[in-house]
């Protein structure tokens, strides 16, 4: 019977990563990370999901662009707005007030343990997304009511179950929840649409 070693499977898992990710020689890496290496790497990390999230939130404007017809003129502005805004500030993760007035938040959330159903954690952060999504965030400078509203998630089968399972769960707003697929114009402010974007 083969015995679980965790520092072997954590030294093999990062050292595969770098090897495969990097293009870097097939080394023991592990074993060259000090604690103050161990340390810089991990804030260098820390900013992933930041990472992850402005791609995402980019790929999103580009999609929001050619749906909503927006000149290229607001176009730019939209691309410019993203990049300018700093990671973790109140508000929405993208604010638009004119000439369409639109907010959105962006999860990179994937479903624990490759399942096809968020981990309570992940979960209440959606539901809470979405709550202010329609009822509104009180550090945010914009009104959803008066905006199209959506939330933006990531496009893979896990993800689109996970979220259709809780959507189906959803104890408020749930009528109020759209899924945009091909033929589904975002044009109803009451509605919250849900956009999955794949990250180019």
């Amino acid at each position: 019977m083969t015995v679980y070693d965790r520092e072997r499977a954590l030294q093999e898992r990062l050292n595969s990563f770098f090897h495969k990710n990097f293009a870097l020689p097939d080394l023991d890496y592990y074993s060259r990370l000090d604690r103050k290496a161990l340390a810089g790497l991990k804030a260098v990390l820390s900013d992933i999901n930041n990472i992850f999230t402005m791609k995402i939130c980019l790929e999103f404007g580009t999609w929001l662009g050619e749906t909503l017809q927006l000149d290229a003129k607001t176009r730019g502005e939209l691309r410019n707005s993203i990049l300018q805004s700093q990671p973790n500030t109140n508000g929405f993760d993208l604010e638009i007030p004119e000439p369409v007035g639109v907010v959105a938040e962006v999860k990179c959330n994937v479903p624990i343990n490759g399942g096809s159903v968020y981990g309570s954690a992940q979960r209440n952060g959606i539901v809470k997304d979405i709550d202010a999504l329609m009822e509104g965030k009180s550090k945010s400078r914009i009104d959803p009511t008066n905006c199209l509203k959506f939330l933006v998630l990531l496009d893979t089968p896990e993800v689109r179950a996970a979220t259709r399972h809780l959507v189906k769960n959803l104890k408020r707003h749930k009528e109020a929840v759209v899924f945009v697929e091909p033929g589904i114009k975002p044009d109803c402010r009451h509605n919250l649409y849900v956009v999955h974007v794949s990250e180019s």
